[in-house]
């Protein structure tokens, strides 16, 4: 688990950077590449089943990052980020989670069905246009919020695609 002093460091950086985060204009271009934000290795084939029923985006373009928590019998993999991926002031130090941060994403969706700090800042400090999910961890992170208490993947799917299609973004 992750030590008092570092989570309260990581809070008040991620507590700054909302404070500062200023309201980016989108590109007018077609969702192509999305990054998905999940918290439950589980459901990674799942999400990935909907995304392909529902939207026209090619596997190839899908990049996956799950969050687990740290255990020392897992192998390190570029699909997973546990707590020790982050530092103090939520520094970034696996390459994987620098690459995931930088990359222009089209579109992220974030999955994660209860507050985690963790995927809250990887949320905030990825470079996509359009960020979505659900408006009960912190709706102050996203462009496309969805409201559904039961965190069902497949209602943030559908309203999603509603949004993208009004904003001719698929």
């Amino acid at each position: 688990m992750i030590s008092t002093l570092k989570s309260k460091s990581i809070q008040k950086e991620y507590d700054k950077l909302v404070a500062k985060q200023s309201k980016k204009t989108h590109k007018n271009s077609q969702v192509k590449k999305v990054a998905i934000l999940l918290d439950n290795e589980a459901l990674v084939n799942v999400v990935l089943a909907n995304l392909a029923n529902n939207f026209p985006f090619k596997k190839e373009d899908v990049s996956v990052l799950v969050f687990r928590e740290y255990s020392k019998k897992d192998e390190p993999s570029p699909k997973f980020f546990t707590e020790k991926d982050l530092g103090f002031k939520a520094s970034l130090k696996s390459d994987n989670l620098k690459d995931f941060v930088k990359n222009d994403y089209d579109l992220l969706i974030n999955y994660t069905k209860a507050t985690n700090l963790l995927t809250n800042v990887i949320t905030l400090l990825s470079q996509a246009d359009f960020k979505a999910g659900f408006a009960e961890i912190d709706d102050r992170l996203y462009d496309i919020v969805v409201s559904d208490e039961g965190f069902n993947e497949a209602v943030l799917n559908q309203e999603l695609k509603k949004y993208l299609t009004i904003l001719n973004k698929i």
